[in-house]
């Protein structure tokens, strides 16, 4: 029986690597298949980037909820996805949809009923609890031809009042993973625009959100447990989640040759894998050969695990073209490592930083992921903190998160056991608090502090939970600081995967992209 389905992305929607695989996936089972985007974009205003504040959707006017839901209710099927942090969201416009049409089914996807399921059921009729594309092919099948579809694996089902809560399907393997469509991509989709309605995609939306980039996820899985991670959900689900699986490199090259076809503007291709660089060397020459020959443009890796980091495998990237990676620290201080569960010991930490800035020259300065803002600190874990990335190698620049708790993780429980609020997290982790201490790592973020300077402000420096004067001026100006040397340094390459906008854009269009590229930037060249 034909039917109409709504697949809506409610998050950050263009860059939603799984939202666009599984999109692709249910348009081959169901041919009438529309695909939506309810897309806040990566920050509202430079103001907003300034003060740490993400564009946020929780002054949604009603008009607009109900300008989203009125084309999803005409289908006979919707599809949400989204993330923890937009499930506010997503709960509105499934009311508005059933208060326009009680008979739409509604299945809600993505990361958030995967963690929190027992709150997501309570909206939906279904829930997929894992890895989606099989899951929903059984699924559609069975409820398309009117039969019992409340035994579909990965699917958690609201019927009668109950909740019926299935197990789970096995993983899938690299070779399933090689045979999915490629990803829907600059396809027939649509934005909600405020005020206006939903519109048609054009290369204008991609490059307002994107820059000049393309993201995209490899390999899925991690070998690591942290405890503030989602992943830890995953892992309780299924063990094999931290096993690194991948689809072959003709996938993955098919993939982004796809994406540059549609977007010839694509002049970098961000990876956003959680352990990339725990990929088998093998895999990795065969993977650079590749994307050497048929793609040759610059890339970055932002998932980088510091026990991974070898020379032979950054050797062969870099040969490749990659210009730029991500990688998590966390924490300068062992003890509060520990606390996460993070197995890496500062020492590990400092020896793959030392090796990212011997390549220096051929790289935007690494990015390394802080969180600060954590109760249990005490004072000994700032200055341990501040001491270690003063003396971390140079250049590099941070990623400052303030600690949030994702609920259902190992953290939350770790908070509750030691009868800390949730409440003391941060619920914007970009936003921090503006100690003394958070000023001083953005100081450090921006340059080495000289020991004459460095030894007086570490001496003041204290934890969040400590009474002690605020800094919100000086924490803007340093933030300013910070984003302006972070700005300058991708200028260098040329490179737009972080500044979005038009400004890139016109730069590729009149030829300065690709000549900066070609002539300017230095290339490594394997020995």
């Amino acid at each position: 029986m034909p039917m109409k389905i709504a697949l809506v992305c409610v998050e950050d929607g263009t860059v939603s690597v799984g939202f666009r695989k599984i999109a692709a996936y249910v348009k081959t089972l169901n041919a009438d298949t529309t695909v939506y985007y309810v897309s806040q974009g990566k920050y509202r205003s430079l103001r907003a980037m300034i003060a740490g504040r993400q564009g946020e959707w929780s002054d949604l006017r009603p008009e607009d909820a109900r300008a989203i839901a009125e084309p999803l209710a005409r289908a006979d099927l919707v599809g949400f996805s989204s993330m923890t942090g937009y499930a506010g969201l997503t709960e509105t416009l499934i009311r508005q949809v059933r208060d326009l049409n009680p008979g739409t089914f509604v299945v809600w996807g993505g990361i958030h009923p995967i963690i929190v399921p027992e709150a997501a059921i309570q909206h939906a009729d279904a829930i997929c609890t894992g890895e989606g594309e099989f899951a929903f092919a059984e699924f559609l099948e069975a409820f398309r031809a009117g039969k019992d579809h409340t035994g579909t694996r990965n699917f958690w089902f609201s019927q009668d009042g109950q909740v019926i809560r299935n197990g789970f399907r096995p993983l899938m393997t690299g070779e399933e993973m090689s045979a999915l469509p490629l990803p829907h991509y600059a396809g027939e989709e649509f934005i909600y625009a405020p005020g206006r309605g939903f519109e048609r995609m054009t290369t204008g939306h991609y490059v307002h959100e994107n820059g000049l980039s393309y993201t995209t996820v490899w390999s899925i899985g991690c070998p690591f447990r942290c405890t503030y991670c989602g992943n830890t959900r995953f892992i309780e689900n299924d063990e094999g989640y931290r096993r690194i699986r991948h689809s072959g490199v003709p996938y993955v090259i098919a993939e982004i040759e796809q994406a540059i076809r549609a977007h010839p503007h694509i002049s970098t291709v961000v990876f956003q894998d959680d352990s990339f660089m725990a990929l088998p060397l093998a895999v990795l020459a065969e993977f650079a050969a590749e994307y050497r020959k048929r793609i040759g443009l610059p890339f970055s890796v932002q998932g980088v695990i510091p026990s991974y980091v070898r020379r032979d495998k950054l050797e062969v990237l870099l040969a490749a073209g990659l210009n730029r990676v991500r990688m998590g620290i966390q924490n300068g201080s062992q003890r509060i490592l520990d606390f996460y569960e993070r197995k890496t010991p500062t020492a590990r930490i400092e020896a793959a930083a030392a090796l990212l800035a011997e390549y220096r020259r051929y790289m935007i300065p690494p990015a390394y992921d802080v969180i600060l803002d954590n109760p249990i600190e005490n004072r000994e874990d700032v200055v341990t903190n501040l001491e270690f990335l003063n003396r971390l190698a140079r250049p590099f620049t941070l990623n400052l998160f303030s600690l949030r708790s994702i609920p259902n993780t190992v953290l939350e429980k770790q908070m509750a056991e030691r009868g800390i609020s949730l409440d003391e997290i941060s619920a914007n982790y970009i936003q921090n608090v503006p100690t003394l201490a958070n000023c001083l790592v953005y100081l450090l973020a921006i340059g080495r502090v000289p020991r004459w300077l460095f030894e007086p402000l570490a001496r003041r420096a204290l934890p969040m939970t400590a009474p002690q004067p605020k800094y919100r001026r000086m924490l803007l100006l340093l933030r300013t600081l910070y984003l302006t040397v972070r700005g300058l340094s991708h200028m260098r390459f040329l490179d737009f995967s972080v500044i979005t906008g038009r400004s890139g854009y016109f730069l590729w269009r009149i030829g300065i992209i690709g000549f900066w590229n070609r002539r300017m930037v230095p290339r490594f060249k394997a020995p």
